[in-house]
């Protein structure tokens, strides 16, 4: 019960009871009686039984008009019970109104008061969402278009993981060279449908355009899209990318970073593909997680191919607002009013945009003088500063240290990235953002194909743990430790 309806009620009977003539006493016959009725209608019309946020104007209405009706009920009855005391019709009709609407009217400024305080305040504009330039001090790549139209305007390309960050990108940039086809796989559905009508532009002819809803890590399936669509050019970016889910998950890492990349290029050796370019990363790069000793296992596969098919690597950083990458996440904790999770103050990345990337990477189409390519992407970024300049941007009058919590460093994270292998050397290329990569190979593809075969049973085997495998995909081919076996 709402103890304010009580006390207004009270309130509104104490008017209603007080002594207007003289010999009309307190809790007489006729004014209990009306007193009695009042409070019946008012519990009849539900007032007694909701709290004043649930009072709205129906019940109102009912409140009032029941209030009334039981004044008119009450008076017939005080007049048959002795009419000698009833009050004066005008003092009568008086008290009725200022006990409704006492009782009311106090009931309507509860439900104010109760909206003044639970009415949110106004949400904050939010800003423009952060670019890379916000963070980092570099003029965009520019690429040679035109070059790059004459070069694929006879050649079908095939993008792997077309519907994610890279993917995505690079098929939306490939369509506005117009390709003879352009051929985009990809096992997400969703991904799939959304990259459908983000391409249906009219940039490509009609038919050149061809999305295929499958999963590289099966051979039979990219078998039959390699014989219907006969790449030219195949460009694979399909891969796991979050470092601490890949910790836990090994064998699903290896599957899709490494043997996915080794099927593909048989494929392309199978068909003739004129053209292979592996989409790698930094993490490969001295890796301390699963994810980037899987990567590294298919740029060596990759390297030491003997085949007549085109073989190059591009290897950058982060993907700058990609899905699942720190941006994004940081603005959403920002937009809960939540703190931003840093995992450790001096972490530092490598940044690209998507369109950058992707522009440099169709570029490397062009080059043949080195097996691997890096990209110039500036100096790294701090991820605190990175997270305070978010945290003014969002609460301008807040101290930073208050919307950042620091959270320690997840499995298989480094503290700092590096681009290149020790014992690789870099150089310039034709192109001013592109670095050419050259190092000697540490194995041969017998030594990679007799590790990774050992690393594909023991990923089969049904008692290997996650430690195991982990340790077993992050030691080099030379001397591979020992996994239980089943006896």
């Amino acid at each position: 019960m709402d103890t304010t309806l009580v006390a207004l009620s009270l309130w509104g009977a104490a008017i209603l009871m007080s002594q207007p003539v003289p010999g009309v006493t307190l809790l007489q016959s006729p004014a209990a009686v009306t007193l009695g009725a009042m409070l019946l209608s008012l519990w009849a019309t539900g007032a007694y039984q909701v709290l004043a946020r649930d009072i709205h104007l129906h019940r109102f209405i009912r409140m009032g008009g029941g209030m009334v009706g039981a004044v008119l009920v009450a008076t017939a009855l005080a007049y048959f019970w002795d009419p000698t005391q009833m009050l004066p019709r005008g003092v009568l009709a008086l008290h009725t109104l200022m006990a409704t609407g006492g009782v009311l009217g106090s009931r309507a400024l509860a439900r104010l008061a109760w909206e003044h305080r639970h009415t949110p305040a106004p949400p904050t504009p939010h800003p423009a969402p952060m670019t890379l330039y916000d963070v980092v001090d570099r003029e965009p790549p520019v690429i040679n278009t035109q070059e790059l139209r004459n070069a694929l305007a006879d050649r079908t390309v095939l993008v792997t993981g077309a519907g994610g960050s890279i993917g995505s990108e690079l098929m939306a940039q490939l369509a506005h060279l117009h390709p003879f086809r352009l051929v985009g796989v990809d096992m997400s559905e969703y991904n799939l449908y959304r990259l459908r009508h983000t391409l249906d532009a009219p940039t490509l002819p009609e038919n050149a355009l061809d999305l295929r809803l499958a999963d590289v890590r099966t051979p039979e399936t990219m078998h039959r899209i390699f014989r219907q669509t006969t790449p030219d050019v195949v460009i694979h970016t399909a891969a796991y990318k979050h470092v601490p889910m890949m910790e836990r998950h090994p064998a699903e890492a290896f599957g899709n970073n490494t043997q996915a990349t080794m099927q593909l290029l048989r494929l392309c050796e199978e068909h003739q593909t004129g053209q292979f370019l592996f989409v790698s990363t930094d993490k490969a790069v001295q890796p301390t997680s699963v994810l980037g000793a899987t990567k590294r296992l298919a740029e060596w596969y990759v390297r030491a191919a003997q085949s007549p098919v085109s073989r190059s690597i591009v290897r950058f950083g982060n993907v700058f607002g990609s899905r699942g990458s720190v941006v994004p996440r940081f603005e959403r904790c920002l937009a809960a009013g939540k703190p931003i999770p840093v995992t450790h103050p001096d972490m530092e990345r490598y940044f690209m945009s998507a369109t950058e990337a992707c522009s440099l990477i169709m570029h490397t189409l062009l080059l043949d003088s080195h097996p691997v390519y890096l990209f110039r992407m500036g100096e790294p970024v701090r991820i605190q500063d990175l997270a305070e300049q978010l945290v003014r941007r969002w609460y301008p009058n807040q101290p930073t240290d208050a919307m950042i919590e620091h959270t320690g460093r997840r499995p298989g994270e480094k503290m700092t990235e590096a681009l290149a292998m020790p014992g690789e050397a870099t150089s310039d290329t034709a192109h001013p953002s592109i670095l050419g990569v050259e190092g000697a190979m540490p194995y041969s593809r017998a030594e990679l194909d007799m590790h990774i075969q050992h690393v594909e049973e023991q990923c089969r085997h049904p008692d290997a743990s996650a430690s195991q495998l982990r340790r077993l995909i992050m030691n080099t081919p030379s001397a591979p430790p020992s996994v239980p076996t089943r006896s």
